[in-house]
């Protein structure tokens, strides 16, 4: 609020309707794939492959709508498929076979742009019409269409989050997997379906920005990855999980696109804006490590702090009662 409240008064053009539709169309797409995203960092995994299956979802759209010449519907439906199986080689990996996540998002990162780049032999594939360009740059109810599909996705977010066990399922996965499994939480399961929809959820941004570029280029979607993952710490998700908020994430979505479009309309370089997003990263760090060691700082015991407090294996004054074993 403080920094809205700061570019509102050094801009008269920040807090104008037009603009703030920009700042929701500048977030969605990063805030749709950071649905799943906290989810998963929130059980202590991470995905770092979304930008590049962004990519091959658009490429798969691409191929299937001018090469094949696959109707509209099939074509959305073969590139979320693309990004669904995408993520479930990353949950088949990484939940069941237990490889780092790290390693294989990291692997992901780099096959799945080659896919693409090598499905489309590095053409951008354009000319999709204007029912597709729709997604990308129509309106629904006055709000641009990518930011209305956010806001549907975030409230089913938040009720798989705080209405159905699957959010305090997620919370003990990442803060104890061991205890999470000896009360019969899916350990497993869970995460691996958390990265089908990550996978999903890429797919959905991959399509949003072919939308708005009317072209399926293999270049798309760099950074995005980072953009996310920032925007997920940013939110207090905590980066060995365990403890997060949905609706913090939504802060932290909203705190860099505000942050990048206030800085454009006061007329300040774009790498001042990384800059400023990386300075606030580190602060976020530095506040989840002081409060990561007051947790662990414990509680003294009434018997430590008081000598003369009375034990509770004591006998009350004046019985004859002696205590036994």
């Amino acid at each position: 609020m403080a920094l809205g409240a700061f570019f509102a008064s050094t801009s008269p053009n920040f807090l104008t309707t037009s603009n703030l539709k920009v700042v929701l169309l500048q977030v969605a797409m990063v805030g749709i794939i950071a649905i799943p995203g906290a989810m998963l960092l929130l059980s202590g995994y991470l995905d770092l492959s979304v930008g590049s299956v962004a990519v091959l979802a658009a490429a798969m759209f691409g191929q299937a709508a001018h090469v094949y010449g696959a109707s509209l519907g099939v074509s959305l439906l073969v590139a979320l498929t693309a990004g669904g199986a995408w993520g479930a080689l990353n949950g088949v990996l990484i939940a069941y076979l237990r490889f780092s996540p790290v390693v294989v998002t990291l692997g992901g990162f780099a096959a799945a742009r080659g896919v693409a780049e090598a499905i489309t032999e590095n053409e951008t594939r354009s000319g999709f019409g204007e029912t597709f360009a729709f997604l990308g740059n129509g309106t629904v109810l006055g709000l641009p269409a990518p930011a209305a599909l956010f806001i549907v996705l975030f409230l089913i977010g938040a009720y798989l989050w705080y209405a159905t066990p699957l959010g305090r399922h997620l919370t003990a996965i990442g803060a104890d997997e061991t205890a999470a499994r000896s009360v019969g939480v899916s350990v497993k399961r869970i995460p691996f379906f958390t990265y089908v929809a990550s996978g999903v959820a890429a797919g959905i941004g991959g399509l949003i920005l072919t939308s708005q570029l009317d072209g399926a280029s293999p270049s798309i979607g760099e950074g995005l990855e980072l953009d996310v993952l920032t925007s997920i710490l940013l939110g207090g998700v905590a980066f060995t999980g365990g403890r997060g908020s949905l609706f913090g994430v939504l802060f932290g979505v909203l705190f860099i696109g505000v942050l990048d479009n206030g800085l454009v309309l006061l007329n300040v370089g774009p790498y001042y804006v990384n800059i400023a997003v990386g300075g606030v990263l580190l602060l976020v760090a530095g506040i989840d490590v002081v409060y990561q060691r007051l947790e662990r700082i414990p509680l003294a015991s009434p018997d430590e702090d008081d000598p003369d407090e009375p034990s509770a294996l004591a006998a009350p004054a004046g019985s004859s009662k002696e205590v036994t074993a």
